[in-house]
């Protein structure tokens, strides 16, 4: 079954049991345990394995960009598994030529012919049952228009701008409406106009019905465009789960750190009810989070939360209530569409908060003290090692 957020925050071992697989009745590609071939620059990628359902954006995230490359070549022909097995709708494929299993690639870097026109390039690609040239110029220029290249038709391959490669290639993949949909680090260099567009297909284009992996390098282009996301790390999958799952509920501080930014905060374990745990700080103050993983009194633990999840207000701690700490506000950074607060807990531990630029920081003014607070859910807190002794 394919996992769903419910809006809480699910326990380390619920999210332990979120794998690489849905239900076998809504499979429609099943990858079982490939593995690159030797000397192939895959990213540790070995052993690999997804199931996705029909119709599924599937972003497969890794920061290092190998692996998850890796794994897209080898689904689609061009790089041939050592072991292992591509199976679509039924059909295993890892003997089926590149050319015969009817994808469209969408490659990080297009090799371009050097002197074709776009259109033609588009219109070779068409099923030949299309039937008059009339036709099949209003269907090149119908695919053109939705990626926003209208009247681009007679522009040499070579001569497109980056964001409009980008474009011409998706336009190439989708032609021949092909059955699985690959696409390479969309988030290498564009603009974000070409992640809205590609956004828009994936979700209510002509790309909207069909299975899409997605090698992806940024959280950003996990958001825009995926229904779950693998996390790979080290070439192994990390976690699998939607987006927001991933963003709230990472299980390791890899994924944590793959989703977004975070603070990272060093201490022992001192107490622990359920889920919810708190840690003494290198510096000696307590503060509280959400356990991701078993960990032992007394062990070593590292506390992550993200900047935005930071409340802040220019009082005494004890008067922004339990829980607080007390800061020193080092420096205000302004960013567009949000504002940094760099800020020192004191005795060499620094924390970054963010407030949207809307916010108003009331009273906050570098070199004073203030109050910062979390809630327990909103930080999680992972094993470090190696374990400590009871503090």
């Amino acid at each position: 079954m394919i996992f769903h957020s419910t809006g809480t925050f699910p326990s380390a071992g619920h999210l332990a049991g979120v794998n690489a697989f849905v239900n076998a009745a809504d499979a429609f590609l099943e990858l079982r345990r490939l593995v690159p071939p030797e000397g192939a620059e895959a990213g540790g990628l070995a052993d690999f394995s997804l199931t996705a359902a029909r119709g599924e954006k599937l972003c497969l995230l890794a920061r290092e960009g190998g692996a998850a490359r890796a794994a897209l070549a080898m689904v689609a022909g061009t790089l041939r598994p050592a072991h292992g097995e591509i199976i679509l709708n039924g059909r295993r494929l890892r003997e089926t030529p590149p050319h015969r299993r009817g994808f469209g690639y969408v490659a990080a870097r297009a090799a371009w012919p050097r002197f074709r026109r776009l259109a033609a390039y588009l219109a070779a690609e068409l099923p030949r049952e299309t039937p008059t040239t009339e036709r099949r110029a209003t269907k090149v220029e119908r695919l053109l228009a939705l990626v926003g290249l209208a009247g681009y038709g007679g522009h040499r391959l070579r001569a497109l701008a980056p964001g409009e490669g980008f474009r011409a290639a998706l336009a190439h993949a989708l032609i021949a409406a092909p059955s699985l949909l690959l696409i390479e680090e969309p988030d290498e260099g564009f603009a974000e106009p070409e992640r809205q567009m590609l956004a828009t297909l994936l979700r209510g284009g002509p790309a909207a019905g069909i299975t899409t992996l997605i090698a992806a390098r940024t959280a950003a282009t996990v958001f825009a465009l995926a229904d779950r996301a693998l996390v790979l790390h080290e070439g192994r999958i990390a976690q699998l789960a939607p987006p927001q799952i991933l963003y709230d509920a990472p299980i390791s501080l890899a994924v944590a750190e793959a989703l977004g930014e975070v603070n990272v905060l060093s201490g022992v374990l001192i107490e622990h009810d359920d889920d919810i745990a708190r840690i003494r700080l290198e510096n000696g103050a307590i503060v509280s989070g959400s356990l991701a993983e078993s960990i032992a009194i007394g062990q070593r633990s590292l506390l992550m939360v993200r900047p935005e999840r930071i409340a802040v207000a220019a009082v005494a701690a004890e008067e922004l209530g339990e829980g607080a700490l007390s800061a020193v506000l080092r420096k205000i950074i302004p960013l567009g569409a949000q504002t940094r607060l760099l800020a020192s807990l004191g005795g060499g531990v620094d924390i970054v908060i963010t407030r949207p630029a809307s916010a108003v920081l009331r009273g906050l003014q570098p070199g004073r003290e203030m109050a910062i607070a979390w809630s327990a859910p909103h930080a999680r807190l992972y094993a470090a090692s190696p374990p400590a002794d009871a503090a």
